[in-house]
């Protein structure tokens, strides 16, 4: 492959959520096959998708293939599959999806084996979760690779942007993101349910109103409801007047340690 020849097929290895939800993506635009050496899951997602399940020598047929494989996985994955490649007289471009697994560590795993030479593996480390992938929600994939960047932003084309940068810094982020959601359902689900709140109701506002407001976020400018509620966040977070007993000045403490007075003059 070179980034001049337009992809035709897309092989994915690993059918969970994230390999699901790529593979209902992508089908539209490539020939999909699926692969994952569970094959009760495997089942699931050609369910699912309506999509063939390949086996390993059939997978690396495919011009790219995905690894989506749980990250203490994705070595032994590689291996196999490239080796499996390399018997093949194949040389499919493998591309980690994995934001724990750095790209720098899957290259040296190649490079430890002589009869893996002149198979490449980027990374495409996405901004997000399954679930905004399944919804078609746009995000942003990171590449440090840019001799395969045509081919990464042709493959990603219907899913998003693609940026050149640190992959490491997208795990982190990930998590922060992740952190910050889930105590702010936390939050949300406490406060309703304190008000005695349908359960119900209490879901639809967390995955409805919530997730939906993050969705829109920032607001557009002819919100008025959005803005309305900004203005009451804005209030709420005005600081409380200082009281007048302890707003001492920089006059009246001059010279003065905190726990002893001023000395009078003779």
């Amino acid at each position: 492959m070179t980034g001049a020849t337009p992809l035709q097929s897309v092989g994915i290895a690993g059918t969970g959520r994230l390999g699901t939800a790529l593979a209902a993506r992508l089908k539209d635009r490539f020939a999909v096959l699926l692969y994952d050496t569970d094959r009760s899951c495997a089942r699931r997602a050609a369910t699912t998708t309506a999509l063939p399940l390949a086996d390993a020598e059939t997978l690396v047929t495919a011009d790219v293939v995905l690894l989506c494989v749980p990250p203490q996985e994705t070595d032994n994955a590689l291996l196999g599959l490239a080796r499996c490649a390399v018997r093949g007289g194949r040389r499919p471009l493998f591309v980690s999806l994995a934001t724990s697994v750095p790209t720098a560590r899957l290259r040296s795993v190649l490079a430890q084996s002589p009869d893996l030479a002149g198979i490449d593996v980027v990374g495409l480390k996405p901004v997000c979760q399954f679930a905004a992938l399944a919804r078609g929600v746009p995000t942003v994939m990171v590449t440090e690779d840019t001799g395969r960047l045509d081919e990464l932003r042709y493959l990603a084309s219907g899913l998003g942007t693609v940026l050149v940068g640190d992959e490491n810094v997208v795990g982190p982020v990930n998590r922060a993101a992740t952190k910050a959601a889930l105590r702010a359902c936390a939050q949300l689900t406490d406060e309703l349910s304190a008000r005695g709140v349908d359960l119900l109701l209490v879901r639809a506002a967390v995955g409805n109103v919530l997730a939906g407001t993050a969705l829109d976020h920032p607001p557009a400018p002819d919100n008025s409801y959005t803005r309305s509620v900004l203005a009451e966040l804005a209030a709420e977070q005005v600081p409380p007047p200082v009281p007048q007993s302890v707003a001492a000045t920089a006059a009246e403490t001059k010279g003065t340690r905190a726990h002893e007075r001023p000395r009078s003059r003779p």
